[in-house]
């Protein structure tokens, strides 16, 4: 009978953890979503508002992150969307996927980067944007490469991958690194231009971070949580990219501005 008192016990204990950390969780997500929807939306300082942005990423990352060090609840889904994905594999699916994950892999998302950041430099015919695009895609990959090894997460079973990967597989490497290079992109390209241009534009980068995402879930070389860490992971990168971006942006138009106001007050 105590042996029995004592399971019961033990078995209560553990779900009431299992719960309270759940919920603590979730909490926490609901927190960092709602801290970078209003530094969206808050106009009245730039910093602020990447300042609320980049807390609101950071605390969802550590979030996650613990989740699946721990194994917890937020990373229930991660099995039967991998399960659900093998279930509806074709041959022609096999090879759209395998060509688009060699595009974002990460020697190519590299070379692609070095490339987009010296074409924008020549354009804008200043160092600084190229140095922006290179550096954003550099800090997403050194990061990546960090936090892979932390958590030091195991890929899915080698049975199902289409292509064999044996390193860590948290967080993706080929959506941190796609997503931090078309979004750094897109902020810099977009600078100069129209509301809807812009959102375009945006739209175009989600896209095509959510078709790397599916890619590297549909191959079995990666869990549901770890294509959204790595998209998490490249929004923090292009957040403090855009904000220096634009710091350099203001400085120079500054700088040009100031020799004008000289002239105009000398011919006064």
């Amino acid at each position: 009978m105590p042996a029995t008192v004592s399971t019961v016990r033990n078995v209560v204990t553990e779900v009431l953890t299992e719960s309270t950390t759940a919920e603590i969780a979730v909490a926490a997500i609901v927190i960092a979503a709602a801290l970078f929807a209003f530094g969206s939306i808050y106009r009245a300082s730039s910093i602020r508002s990447t300042a609320l942005r980049a807390c609101g990423l950071v605390l969802a990352l550590l979030t996650l992150s613990i989740q699946v060090y721990r194994n917890g609840w937020l990373t229930s889904f991660d099995g039967p969307v991998t399960d659900w994905m093998v279930d509806h594999r074709s041959g022609v699916l096999d090879q759209i996927a395998v060509a688009i994950t060699d595009l974002g892999s990460p020697v190519a998302t590299a070379l692609l980067g070095i490339t987009c950041g010296v074409f924008i430099s020549w354009r804008a015919r200043s160092v600084v944007p190229g140095l922006i695009v290179i550096g954003t895609v550099g800090a997403a990959a050194v990061a990546s490469s960090v936090v892979k090894a932390l958590v030091g997460r195991e890929r899915p079973p080698t049975n199902i991958q289409v292509l064999l990967e044996t390193d860590h597989s948290f967080p993706s490497g080929h959506v941190t690194g796609t997503a931090a290079l078309v979004g750094i992109v897109v902020l810099v390209l977009s600078a100069h231009r129209t509301a809807a241009v812009k959102r375009l534009l945006m739209l175009a980068a989600v896209t095509i971070t959510i078709v790397v995402a599916l890619t590297r879930l549909y191959l079995g070389v990666h869990w549901l949580t770890d294509v959204i860490v790595g998209a998490i992971l490249a929004t923090l990168a292009v957040t403090v990219g855009g904000a220096l971006f634009r710091l350099g942006e203001n400085r120079s138009g500054a700088a040009e501005r100031t020799p004008e106001a000289s002239d105009q007050q000398a011919l006064v």
